[in-house]
């Protein structure tokens, strides 16, 4: 035999899998079926063997595990071999049958023989399960087994559990002391993550899939984490970061991290007083979520301040998990505390009444502040305590700020320049010192927060980061205006006497900053005109400083625009405005994101343009070189670029080699087709690319409005929610008696511990002790903060796990009815076959009965003998059929009442459950079990 032929036979063999026996065939037609006497038959008579698969790689133990017979299920466990038990618990986890997999997890090849405490688990197998084997095989099998082969197996099947969120049979499998671990990171350079890296690639990144599948799962999270809540808000960002590395299954990633947000809403949905919503977001156990990864250096930007109101609530915040923010009963505790105290405020969520309250308050919180200043332990102080008012004051007094900078930088400006005269005017001392007092109350403010939150944590806002600058630069710019005058003014009393072009001496009053016309009348416009004579010039080494003026203006203006644009924070007080802001900062990442596609093309027609106009650099006025060409261009995106640019002087001198005249008109023309392509890519492709881009994210925002509003509307809130100082600045950095008082208790406490270290050295013991009773204390009422909201969490977990399990059971329902139809309809279409074989048999009958007529009396006969026959045949079949009618419909009926035995039961199992009777729950949850495999059966018959 040649060696292509025998290739060819290997390919045979290796392809087309063996037919089925008949006998092999009606085994598997029985397992599925779910036919125990015709199974044992045929396995006790050694005709098939009990491993056997069909086409699909099913064998017996799969059928039977999908057609539910727990008996017939038991009987063949104990015929398999181990991988096939294997096989069979994948195929009962995939099937959902709780029931089965607890049978098949008894077997022999699950146990391991190191782990002592696992003997329990199998005191109650079966009888057929124990007795199966031969002892000798059975100890020769388990010795075989391997622990980690063992917890490959267990971790193989709990993965699948998982996925299929079947809170059951993860609990079965996790009480064998198995659980997932959490895949490396993608980047992991460990031997183990190269070789799989290198060994399978779509190996390594489907089993990654998998365990993250399994580890966002509900079930597992549910009985696994101490506080699921938490676990699945680091989940979710670890899937927010793998979207971006691992592209190709971002959107597989996408359906983790709202099945992880969907799991944790679950949770919150299963609330049912305030007092639940407070314990687990006011719990303590969200303060110290992540001591672990502090201690190994890790992530350190999530951590959380001691003295936040909702920990979890400022976590979530941190993670943007904004549908957790956004959820009612969250919502419902942050607004309980926005407006404690003051409820007829709420109307204020409108935005006119919001502007008609800011006026109002510019008058009148001036006046209550003071009042805290004089009196803090006024009735005045639990006005002003609260969130709402804190923001109203801090609103008005930041708008009251920027009033007063731009009339002093604007308005006044002759005023502040009165510090370089001999007579000062007192308006500049008070407007310096307002100013300097409001943005040093600003500052300190800055300065607490960032003692409050980290300087990590701080730098985290895009609103910190400009409440700095603008703070920085305000308070450069009049320092600037302060220290001028004062210096020039030193300056020229350093130098007097001085004689001018005319012969007269130059004194301060002299300067034309410092005549009375000029100083006084704030009416009057400026006085732009002064004599010639004395004027005068100041200059500085070295001479690459900036003149101290103008940077004084230049930073003026950039504070003073930070600072209006900072107005924007108190726009997410409402719904519309705090949309438009969301769609705003989104549009803005769109716009960066564009921007370097239109500086490639930009940069790109520039040096070509550039390039074809370098010779005719005399003859335009438009593309003079990459500057001239750049600005151009840049211009005429923005509609200003003329339409003739491209076109040549020709009376100019050419800088060319050749100076061939014919150039110019091939310049010209080619010109025009690149400048019309520039203007074509990116005003009309590049800009309605824009548009269209901004469209849809503004789009994505109105589709989920309410909840991107909630969440920007919770950061604004959870800022004043905060402690912090009663009243705005400027007032916040003047003293109160309070603060005295404080003060004056720290020093006593300084002392008097001073004190008694000198005098009374053995009374340490009695403080120390005193000191260890605090602490203890303190770590008691933490611990009961922490069972507490452990109560609550396990509770709420119980609840998910019931509304699941109650939902899987009407699923069951619905599953089993769609069931029963099949099999009715499987049965309609086999007698439909019967009925057909006869009418054809009946119809041959007929030609035979026609084809002999011609007989004699016998052949008449035998004729009339057959159609007797045959009608007998036919009533025997009408009653067969009838028969199998009513037993379908006796059938349906006993399921029907079945059913509704369940339902009753079900309603009882509740009322047992309220009653805390568990034992009896249990019980009729067992008859509710045996009540649905009896509903379930159905008669068969076969027509042969």
């Amino acid at each position: 035999m040649s060696c292509k032929k025998k290739r060819r036979l290997n390919v045979l063999a290796e392809r087309l899998r063996p037919g089925l026996s008949e006998s092999e065939r009606k085994f598997l037609d029985a397992a599925e079926l779910g036919d125990e006497a015709v199974v044992r038959k045929v396995l006790e008579n050694d005709v098939v063997s009990p491993d056997c698969e069909d086409s699909l790689g099913r064998t017996g133990l799969d059928l039977a595990i999908s057609s539910g017979k727990e008996s017939l299920v038991v009987f063949l466990v104990g015929k398999v071999s181990g991988p096939k038990v294997h096989q069979g618990l994948l195929c009962a986890v995939g099937n959902n049958r709780t029931e089965l997999c607890e049978i098949l997890l008894r077997h022999q090849i699950y146990r391991r023989r190191t782990v002592e405490s696992d003997v329990h688990l199998y005191m109650d197998e079966p009888e057929e399960l124990q007795n199966s084997k031969p002892p000798e095989i059975v100890e020769k099998d388990i010795e075989t087994q391997g622990v980690s082969k063992v917890d490959k197996m267990l971790k193989e099947a709990l993965m699948r559990a998982a996925i299929k969120n079947n809170f059951q049979v993860v609990q079965m499998i996790m009480l064998r002391a198995v659980s997932l671990e959490i895949p490396h990171d993608y980047f992991c350079s460990c031997r183990q993550c190269i070789d799989d890296r290198e060994g399978d690639y779509m190996v390594f990144c489907n089993n990654r899939l998998d365990t993250f599948r399994a580890l966002a799962s509900p079930a597992y999270i549910s009985l696994t984490e101490e506080d699921p809540i938490i676990a699945c808000f680091h989940l979710s960002k670890g899937f927010k970061r793998l979207q971006m590395i691992e592209t190709e299954n971002q959107k597989t990633y996408q359906e983790l991290d709202e099945q992880c947000q969907t799991f944790t809403l679950g949770l919150m949905d299963n609330c049912r007083s305030s007092d639940d919503v407070k314990c687990i977001l006011s719990g303590v156990s969200a303060r110290t979520a992540f001591s672990d990864d502090e201690d190994d250096g890790n992530d350190k930007s999530f951590q959380l301040n001691k003295d936040d109101s909702f920990p979890l609530l400022s976590l979530a915040m941190r993670m943007e998990q904004k549908k957790f923010v956004g959820h009612v009963k969250c919502q419902a505790q942050v607004s309980e505390l926005w407006f404690s105290g003051l409820q007829m405020l709420r109307l204020l969520n409108r935005f006119e009444y919001l502007m008609l309250a800011i006026p109002l308050g510019i008058l009148l919180l001036p006046i209550l502040s003071l009042v805290y200043v004089v009196a803090p332990w006024s009735k005045v102080t639990v006005l002003l305590d609260t969130p709402l008012m804190r923001f109203l004051s801090y609103t008005c007094s930041y708008l009251s700020f920027l009033i007063v900078i731009c009339l002093c930088k604007l308005k006044f400006n002759t005023v502040w320049l009165t510090i370089a005269c001999d007579e000062t005017d007192r308006l500049a001392y008070i407007l310096i010192g307002l100013v300097f007092l409001w943005i040093l109350g600003l500052i300190w403010e800055e300065v607490k927060q960032i003692y409050r939150a980290g300087a990590q944590d701080y730098l985290l806002s895009i609103w910190n980061l400009v409440d700095s600058f603008m703070l920085t630069f305000l308070f450069a710019s009049f320092t600037l205006d302060v220290v001028l005058p004062i210096r020039i003014r030193q300056m020229i009393h350093h130098y007097q006497p001085t004689m001018n072009t005319s012969g007269y001496l130059l004194n301060m009053t002299m300067l034309p900053l410092c005549y009375s016309s000029g100083v006084y009348n704030m009416s009057t416009s400026y006085d732009c005109q002064a004599p010639a004579t004395l004027a005068m010039m100041a200059e500085w080494s070295p001479v690459w400083v900036p003149d101290p003026e103008f940077l004084s203006d230049v930073l003026f203006s950039a504070g003073i625009i930070l600072s209006i644009s900072r107005i924007s924070f108190i726009m997410p007080a409402n719904e519309t405005f705090g949309t438009m802001l969301v769609s705003f900062q989104r549009t803005f990442f769109d716009l960066v994101k564009l921007f370097a596609m239109f500086v490639l093309i930009l940069l790109a027609f520039t040096c070509g343009i550039a390039g074809l106009y370098a010779a005719h650099a005399c003859q335009t006025e438009s593309f003079k070189g990459f500057t001239g060409t750049l600005f151009l261009l840049v211009w005429s995106l923005l509609g200003f670029g003329p339409g003739e640019a491209p076109d040549l002087h020709y009376d100019a001198p050419m800088t060319s080699l050749t100076n061939n005249p014919s150039r110019g008109t091939l310049v010209v023309a080619l010109g025009y087709i690149l400048y019309g392509i520039y203007v074509f890519a990116a005003l009309v492709v590049l800009m309605n690319l824009l548009i269209a881009v901004m469209s849809n994210t503004f789009q994505e925002i109105q589709d989920e409005r309410d909840v991107e509003w909630k969440f920007v509307r919770t950061e604004l809130w959870l800022t004043f929610i905060e402690p912090g100082c009663c009243v705005a600045p400027p007032f916040n950095v003047i003293p109160t008696p309070r603060d005295f008082c404080k003060l004056v208790t720290s020093m006593k406490k300084f002392f008097r511990r001073l004190f008694r270290r000198c005098h009374k050295p053995v009374r340490r013991s009695t403080k120390r002790e005193r000191s260890l009773k605090k602490l203890q204390e303190k770590i008691e009422l933490e611990e009961a903060q922490c069972t507490a909201r452990q109560n609550v969490m396990c509770t709420l977990v119980r609840r998910y796990i019931l509304e699941s399990e109650r939902e899987k059971m009407e699923e069951g329902e619905d599953a089993a009815e769609d069931k029963l139809r099949r099999l009715i309809e499987n049965v309609a279409s086999k007698l439909d076959e019967r009925i057909d074989y006869i009418d054809t048999h009946l119809q041959n009958v007929a030609d035979s009965v026609n084809n002999v007529q011609k007989g004699g009396m016998n052949i008449q006969t035998m004729q009339k003998s057959e159609i007797d026959l045959t009608q007998t045949l036919i009533d025997t079949h009408e009653g067969y059929q009838k028969m199998v009618r009513e037993m379908w419909e006796d059938g349906k009926s006993f399921r029907d009442s079945k059913m509704e035995a369940i339902r009753a039961m079900r309603e009882e199992r509740l009322k047992l459950i309220e009653d805390m009777k568990a034992a009896e729950a249990q019980s009729l949850e067992d008859n509710i079990i045996d009540a649905y495999d009896e509903a379930d059966y159905i008669p068969r018959t076969t027509i042969n």
